[in-house]
């Protein structure tokens, strides 16, 4: 009797442990990510947990029920982005077209990690290799290789480029993107469309998006010009990019 009641009690500990959340409070947890990925993207993460609960409509109770720290929040969120990324490539590998499916997940992704910007140019190496961020980036990598060998085996796709090949070109991209925003906001995706180029077997080449950028796009000083002048006119480049400031370790981590 005592063997069954104990069993009994491990079965409903392992009942509990499984058990979704209530529907209010899988809200609250979606808000409180929601309201910490702007807040973090908006002001960096110095921000204080009590803007982001107010951000989100809840108290710091709630707050601290769904995410003991700060440091747990940001985890949270790091893995939700990558997860959402992943559901996403996943749902692609049944796309019929597969090299489409393969540069959709890229699109989306470069795009996604434009809009989230500040936030993981602010995640050093010591956050990238907290476990679940590890694992959650692992899964990522793993579904832009599936990816990429169905495009290759498809003939879209060169057959010597790896999914660690794809992530350092899209690397350059958002370093570009954020660099030369100054030049066309959409600069992004001519050089998304120029790694499509890289990667794409001949047959399978198209159009460049956007306009081609002009040595003038640039805003270069004149060598001729005061030195105040040549400052002024080179923050439109050399501030963000061509200094170092601004260049960052952004790449296809969402």
């Amino acid at each position: 009797m005592t063997s069954l009641a104990a069993e009994t009690r491990e079965n409903v500990n392992a009942m509990s442990e499984v058990r979704p959340q209530r529907a209010d409070a899988q809200r609250n947890r979606r808000r409180l990510l929601d309201a910490a990925t702007a807040v973090f993207c908006e002001r960096g993460l110095d921000v204080s947990v009590g803007d982001i609960a107010h951000r989100a409509g809840v108290g710091r109770a709630t707050l601290f029920r769904n995410f003991p720290t700060k440091d747990h929040l940001i985890v949270a969120i790091v893995v939700d982005r990558f997860s959402e990324a992943v559901a996403r490539g996943r749902a692609l590998l049944d796309a019929p077209d597969a090299g489409e499916a393969l540069f959709a997940l890229i699109d989306e992704s470069v795009g996604r990690q434009r809009t989230d910007r500040t936030l993981f140019d602010a995640l050093d190496d010591v956050w990238l290799s907290h476990p679940e961020i590890h694992e959650a980036h692992s899964q990522l990598i793993a579904t832009l290789d599936a990816l990429l060998v169905r495009a290759q085996l498809a003939g879209a796709v060169r057959e010597d480029v790896s999914a660690v090949d794809v992530l350092m070109l899209l690397k350059g991209v958002c370093e570009a993107g954020s660099s030369f925003q100054n030049v066309d906001p959409e600069i992004a995706l001519r050089q998304l469309d120029l790694v499509r180029a890289a990667i794409s077997t001949p047959d399978h080449q198209r159009r460049l998006r956007g306009r081609r950028p002009t040595i003038e796009d640039l805003n270069w000083p004149d060598p001729a010009a005061p030195a105040a002048a040549q400052s002024t006119a080179a923050q439109g480049v050399t501030a963000e990019g061509i200094t170092g400031e601004g260049v960052t370790g952004e790449g296809v981590t969402a």
